[in-house]
């Protein structure tokens, strides 16, 4: 077995685990569920990503029902505005209003957290159906390390490489003399 060789299965095995750890990206499908509720004459689903709710900012992926319907309101036109309250002394956010522009079936925003610590998101939801407002108690918390899989594999990868040449190398040196 040639240098090449292992150098192919190497990059090949570092394709593999890179795509093995990495999650697809799909629009909002990866978003994590933290409210299903129905008031009035809306079902509310709530997704945020990242999957808990942290500073800088954490994104909203909402869907409007109509309770009788399973499927997501697009015959009205439906007007959402989100405001947020947090702990003593950290500034709010809205009243701002949330658009569909990407998708018809969620309405997304970005939702700043000064703070770590309780805070309520008020999401009110306007129609012909009428006027509801959901509120989503949330503790907001520290973004945790994310782990930099490519480079980790990268660096495997090199270590691999390097330590392949060296034991071809060292073999070679023992069988030439």
């Amino acid at each position: 077995m040639g240098l090449a060789t292992i150098a192919v299965a190497a990059v090949c095995l570092s394709f593999a685990i890179t795509a093995w750890t990495l999650n697809t990206a799909e629009a909002n499908g990866a978003s994590t569920i933290i409210m299903d509720r129905t008031q009035g004459p809306y079902r509310m689903v709530v997704g945020i990503i990242p999957a808990r709710p942290v500073i800088p900012q954490t994104h909203l992926a909402i869907q409007i029902f109509d309770v009788a319907d399973p499927r997501p309101l697009r015959d009205t036109e439906v007007r959402m505005t989100v405001v947020t309250s947090g702990p003593p002394g950290s500034t709010g956010f809205g009243p701002h209003q949330v658009l569909n522009e990407q998708t018809l079936r969620y309405f997304e925003v970005d939702v700043p957290f000064a703070t770590t610590g309780p805070w309520d998101v008020s999401v009110t939801v306007a129609s012909e159906r009428g006027e509801e407002t959901f509120v989503l108690p949330l503790d907001v918390g520290e973004p945790g390390a994310s782990i930099q899989w490519i480079w980790i594999t990268a660096v495997l990868v090199v270590i691999v490489a390097v330590g392949a040449w060296t034991w071809l190398t060292l073999r070679r040196r023992a069988s030439a003399a």
